[in-house]
C-alpha cells in the first residue's frame, strides 16, 4: 500500500487535511506539552542550589548521573522500545517521573533531604527519560502522515516553545515565593497528567515488527550501523555528540553562574530564560518557509551557528545585575529561535529517512552518543569550573557549540 493512501488504521481524509481533526495527535501534542513544562522547571538544580548549597562539583554529579543514565540504557531503549507497544512506554516513563520527582518533597518533609538523592533522581529520571524521548519521536509516525511530520513537529515545537516562556518562569517563581520542594511538587503533577494523556489515545498502534529469534545483542549494534551506513546520519550524530558536550558543560554550570556570580534571583532567571520561548516560537512558525528557501541541511546549520555566536554573551557578562541581563537576554532573542529551526528539521528528517522497523534503535544509538559526550561535558565543566571558574566552563560549551555546526556545512547535509 502507498505511504500516503489511508489504511485501515490511518485516519479519515478530514483528518489528514487538518491535524487539529486528529484526535489521538491532540491527545499527544498535549502530553508532550505539559511533560516539557515540568522539565523547563529547573527543579533540580533549584533544588540542589537553594535548598541545599550546592558546590560546582555537586552540579556536575547531578548532571553527570543524568547523562550516565542515557549510556547505561541508551542502546537498549531502542531495541526495547521497536519490540513493544510504544504509547505504555510513553505511559510507564511519565508515571515513573512523576513519582521519582515526587520522592523529593516527601524526603524533604519526612526525612532529611541529602545531594546523594537527587543524584538518584536525576539518574532514574535520566534512564526513564531515554525510553521516553526515543518512544515519542518513535511514536509520532504513528499518528500522522509521513509528510505531515514536518508540520506536526512545527507544531509541536511552537507550543514548546511557549511552555518555555512559562515553564521557566513557574518554576523560578515557585522556588522564589514559596520554595524549591514546592516547584517539584508540581513538577511530578505535569508528568502524571502527560502519562494519563498519552493512555486515553485510542489510535491502534501497528504491532511491533520483531521476531522470536532476534538476537537483542545484535539489535543492540543495528542503529550505529544503520547510521554508519548513512552519511546524512552519521554527520548529524557527530554533530549531535558535539552538541551533547556542550548542553552538558553549559546546562551544568549556568543556573549556579546565574544565581550565585550575577546575583539573579530564581524568579527573574525565569524570566529571563523564558523570553527564549517567544524567539522560539517566531522560528517553529517560520520554520518550514526557512527551511523551503534555504533547505534542510542550511537550515540546520544556521541553527547552530546562531545559537554558538550569541551564547559567548553569557560568560562574558559583568556582575552588574542589570548589564547582565542584557548580556542574558540577547542569546535568548537570537539563538532560541533558530535552535528550534535546527531540531525541528533534525527531528523530522530522522523520522523521514530512518525505517519504521529500526527507528527506535537509531535514535537511542545518537542519544547514547550524545549522552556519552554530556557525561564527559558535565566532568570537563566541573573541572574547569572549580580550577578556571564558571567563566572559562560556559565559554567552552559555546565554542564546542560552535564547532558541531561547522560539521553540518558537509556537502552532504548542506546540499
Amino acid at each position: 500500500m502507498p505511504e500516503s493512501a489511508p489504511g485501515p488504521d490511518t485516519p479519515d481524509s478530514s483528518a489528514r487535511k487538518s491535524l487539529w481533526r486528529n484526535p489521538d495527535f491532540l491527545r499527544f501534542w498535549t502530553a508532550q506539552s505539559t511533560s516539557k513544562l515540568g522539565r523547563m522547571m529547573m527543579v533540580l538544580p533549584l533544588v540542589a542550589i537553594i535548598a541545599l548549597d550546592a558546590r560546582p562539583y555537586q552540579m556536575a554529579f547531578i548532571g553527570g548521573a543524568s547523562a550516565a543514565s542515557g549510556l547505561a540504557f541508551g542502546l537498549i531503549a531502542g531495541p526495547w522500545v521497536d519490540r513493544t507497544r510504544r504509547r505504555m512506554v510513553l505511559v510507564v516513563t511519565d508515571l515513573g517521573q512523576a513519582l521519582s520527582i515526587a520522592s523529593i518533597a516527601v524526603a524533604y518533609f519526612a526525612f532529611e533531604l541529602r545531594i546523594e538523592h537527587l543524584y538518584v533522581v536525576a539518574f532514574i529520571n535520566g534512564s526513564l527519560g531515554i525510553f521516553n524521548e526515543v518512544a515519542s519521536r518513535a511514536y509520532l509516525p504513528s499518528l500522522v502522515y509521513r509528510d505531515r511530520l514536518l508540520e506536526a513537529k512545527s507544531r509541536m515545537a511552537a507550543s514548546d516553545s511557549v511552555v518555555e516562556q512559562i515553564g521557566f518562569s513557574v518554576g523560578g517563581f515557585i522556588a522564589q515565593l514559596a520554595s524549591a520542594i514546592s516547584a517539584s511538587v508540581v513538577q511530578a503533577v505535569t508528568f502524571a497528567v502527560s502519562g494519563l494523556l498519552i493512555l486515553a489515545i485510542r489510535k491502534p498502534e501497528p504491532q511491533p515488527v520483531t521476531s522470536v529469534k532476534t538476537n537483542i545483542r545484535r539489535e543492540l549494534v543495528e542503529g550505529y550501523r544503520y547510521i554508519s551506513s548513512n552519511q546524512i546520519l552519521l554527520l548529524m550524530t557527530v554533530s549531535g555528540t558535539l552538541l551533547g558536550a556542550a548542553n552538558g558543560i553549559i546546562g551544568g554550570m549556568i543556573v549556579l553562574f546565574a544565581i550565585t556570580e550575577i546575583g539573579f534571583l530564581p524568579g527573574p532567571l525565569g524570566i529571563i530564560f523564558g523570553i527564549g520561548g517567544v524567539s522560539s516560537l517566531v522560528g517553529a512558525l517560520y520554520a518550514t518557509r526557512v527551511t523551503s528557501r534555504l533547505g534542510v541541511g542550511r537550515t540546520m546549520a544556521l541553527g547552530l551557528f546562531s545559537y554558538g555566536v550569541v551564547g559567548i554573551l553569557i560568560p562574558l557578562a559583568p556582575t552588574q545585575i542589570w548589564i547582565a541581563t542584557v548580556f542574558f537576554v540577547l542569546p535568548q532573542i537570537f539563538g532560541d529561535g533558530f535552535w528550534i529551526m535546527h531540531d525541528i528539521n533534525k527531528v523530522s528528517l530522522q523520522q523521514s529517512i530512518v525505517p519504521e522497523n529500526l527507528r527506535g534503535r537509531v535514535i537511542a544509538a545518537m542519544k547514547v552518543s550524545e549522552n556519552l559526550a554530556a557525561l564527559i561535558g558535565v566532568s570537563v565543566a566541573g573541572m574547569v569550573a572549580e580550577i578556571a571558574g564558571l567563566r572559562a566552563a560556559l565559554a567552552t560549551g559555546s565554542a564546542i557549540w560552535l564547532i558541531a555546526g561547522f560539521v553540518l556545512l558537509h556537502p552532504a547535509i548542506r546540499n
